[in-house]
């Protein structure tokens, strides 16, 4: 099932870029340009607004670390403390 949509998307990606450069050489009349332009600075746009709020949300639902921490305050738990580092 992975596989299937792995080769899905490498062949959308691949006909996605032949479309796009059809019709920005003027080859595939299908849209104006500035049609597609503009559709596509609109989904880059909302793609990295929903990447900020898919951050947020991790960020936002992320456990607390605790006050006493196992490590002993420890990079790795082991080895040099954040103190030695800096």
């Amino acid at each position: 099932m992975v596989r299937m949509v792995g080769a899905l998307m490498m062949a959308g990606g691949i006909l996605g870029v032949a479309f796009y450069t059809g019709v920005m050489t003027g080859l595939v009349r299908l849209v104006e340009r500035e049609v597609l332009i503009a559709w596509s600075v609109y989904a880059i746009s909302v793609g990295l607004m929903l990447l900020v709020a898919l951050l947020g949300y991790v960020a936002l639902t992320a456990p607390v670390p605790k006050s006493g921490d196992p490590k002993g305050g420890r990079i790795g738990g082991q080895g040099l403390s954040l103190e030695e580092v800096v």
